[in-house]
């Protein structure tokens, strides 16, 4: 029997955006203190599951390792640590970003509303009688042990796993794929104007903060470009999430969650 591994190189890297896809369609408000546990867990198996696939992010920090067949060459380990210095710096002016240019532009959802608004006045209906729905808070989670392990459920699931579920697919897979549909054959870090603009726009668009997630995507393809590096993206992007998380924990800007 043929290895879909080898047939089909993609699905271990679109496997596990797919579930996270699959369950924000579901995913609200109302059902989010046992929706977002189960998906961290889900994409989390996901990603073991494949893991052997992933030459791209395959223990960084061995230094002289011989890279594996198939594995394209990275960095000298002898650069790593000056590489993760500059993922932090970049991960840090990302969520710098995210949250200090938030009042600055209206977000999808709100976009979506003022449209449904518009579009009712031309056509005569009814306004839409739906409002913005409240940001989850979790300090209402009683009792207070399902509060703290849910929390943790959503440090774990934005720190350790949608940082890798996201560079796998954005930096590792599609960037290359748009450049050739057999991307194992592109070098990490390879550049062509149309990937980066492709994977710019559609990892703003998977945001509701659209504008934040452009310029996120844009300072994460730049990192890659600079590094050549996936590991460097997943730093940067834990480091970006880590930081969102000790805000919003130390403010209560649950909007951001």
């Amino acid at each position: 029997m043929a290895d879909p591994m080898k047939s089909k190189p993609w699905l271990a890297y679109v496997t596990p955006m797919a579930i996270y896809l699959a369950f924000l369609l579901v995913q609200s408000p109302g059902n989010l203190l046992w929706v977002y546990p189960v998906k961290t867990i889900a994409v989390a198996a996901a990603l073991w599951t494949f893991r052997k696939q992933y030459e791209e992010v395959r223990l960084p920090w061995v230094v002289g390792r011989v890279p594996s067949r198939g594995e394209h060459a990275r960095p000298a380990a002898s650069g790593d640590a000056a590489y993760n210095s500059l993922a932090i710096v970049v991960g840090l002016v990302a969520i710098a970003i995210w949250i200090f240019g938030d009042r600055f532009y209206p977000k999808v959802d709100e976009l979506m509303l003022s449209f449904e608004r518009v579009l009712s006045r031309w056509m005569n209906t009814p306004p839409p009688k739906g409002t913005l729905a409240a940001p989850f808070d979790p300090t209402t989670i009683d009792p207070v042990s399902v509060r703290y392990a849910f929390i943790g459920f959503r440090v774990v699931g934005a720190v350790l796993v949608v940082p890798v579920m996201e560079e796998l697919f954005w930096r590792a897979f599609l960037i290359r794929w748009l450049i050739d549909e057999d991307f194992k054959k592109v070098p990490v870090g390879a550049f062509t104007w149309t990937s980066f603009a492709i994977t710019v726009a559609l990892f703003g668009a998977e945001h509701n903060q659209w504008l934040a997630g452009l310029i996120c995507g844009a300072l994460y393809n730049w990192l890659l470009y600079r590094t050549r590096s996936v590991w460097a993206c997943i730093v940067a992007h834990a480091v970006s999430n880590a930081a969102l998380a000790a805000w919003v924990l130390a403010r209560g800007d649950w909007k951001f969650w």
